[in-house]
């Protein structure tokens, strides 16, 4: 049975729910992605992607760092999908953020063609042309400080993998960066096209996911922002003859959700006491809602994040929905503990699929 084409999703009212797989731990003062784990060590990486995908989530999804997390520590992102591409079979698979200077793209090319024809055709390329400059130098990497000419990069990048994925003779390639002499991909993937997507809304990035992208993601902003963003998008895609009809809209954010208030507050107090163990002092507006002082956790977390109880996550995410997001991808702030993401499928979930 094929899965339901973006249109059809549109027209049936149906959103994807993606699962990111804890790769590091952050137990600090701005509850940053997974606050409530102290040591990626503690993690069972691959116990919560099999659990994600037993709940039903519709794809896994992994960082792609080099260093980052408590102690710098996190697991290298195309080693992870690749173990968990083996432990699943249903799921979509990839890399958030997927850094081209990490890896010369045609040899990422063959990574990605291998996975997606072992996984049986469940990646998605999301592709990026590199923000991190500490990591880059740190590990004797290929780096510019202009992003204008990392976008240009990352096009071609784009055309060089593309022009791998179609040939079936050798093929050369000459590029302003990127060069191959009789290059052959063999096998190809399984699916006859791996979406690309793009992410974030700098101009230079805006206008090539408005010419050659697939999908388009946004990290957590609020609703106002992320109208901007797509305004934006929608301006770009009518000057390259397209629409919203060919862009799958994601909306990646930090996700905390409990049967009740008290509950709630119990999950917040453990991420605080994980802070403070890391010595990190916490915001006082987070420690008065988890103490009981007051009412409402801070806008700062509940304007871009998920946050609350499953009527308060159902109405934030029916006002993603309404402006378009098709995709989820959420990093649940409570992992490594699994009863969020089995009550947030249980209880929120079916209102969308």
């Amino acid at each position: 049975m094929t899965s339901p084409t973006l249109a059809e999703r549109r027209t049936a009212g149906t959103m994807k729910l993606g699962y990111c797989v804890p790769a590091f731990a952050m137990p600090s003062a701005g509850l940053f992605r997974v606050p409530n784990l102290s040591r990626i060590q503690d993690m069972d990486v691959l116990g919560n992607a099999k659990e994600a995908e037993r709940l039903g989530f519709d794809s896994l999804w992994v960082c792609d760092h080099l260093i980052l997390g408590r102690e710098s520590s996190v697991l290298e992102g195309w080693t992870t999908i690749a173990m968990i591409a083996g432990a699943t079979t249903k799921p979509e698979l990839g890399l958030i953020h997927q850094a081209n200077l990490f890896r010369a793209p045609q040899i990422a090319a063959k990574m990605m063609s291998t996975l997606d024809h072992l996984s049986g055709g469940r990646f998605i390329h999301f592709f990026e042309a590199g923000m991190g400059r500490p990591e880059q130098v740190a590990y004797g990497l290929d780096w510019d400080d202009d992003h204008g000419r990392r976008v240009e990069r990352l096009e071609e990048a784009m055309e060089l993998i593309q022009s791998l994925y179609a040939a079936d003779q050798p093929i050369d390639f000459n590029g302003k960066f990127y060069h191959l002499e009789q290059a052959i991909l063999s096998p190809k993937p399984k699916q006859k096209h791996i979406p690309v997507w793009l992410g974030e809304a700098f101009p230079w990035v805006i206008d090539l996911t408005a010419r050659k992208a697939d999908g388009w993601n946004t990290t957590p902003v609020s609703l106002e922002e992320l109208d901007r963003r797509l305004a934006l998008l929608d301006s770009a895609l009518a000057t390259a003859g397209r629409s919203r009809a060919d862009i799958e809209i994601s909306f990646e954010t930090q996700i905390l959700v409990a049967p009740d208030t008290a509950t709630l507050r119990r999950k917040v107090t453990s991420m605080l006491d994980h802070a403070r163990a890391a010595g990190h002092e916490p915001d006082p507006a987070v420690t008065d809602f988890a103490t009981g002082r007051t009412a409402a956790l801070p806008t700062s977390m509940t304007d871009p994040w998920i946050i609350g109880t499953a009527a308060e996550a159902e109405s934030r995410i029916a006002e993603l929905k309404s402006r378009g997001v098709d995709h989820l991808m959420l990093w649940f702030m409570d992992a490594p503990d699994t009863d969020g993401m089995a009550f947030f499928m249980d209880e929120i979930a079916p209102s969308f699929r």
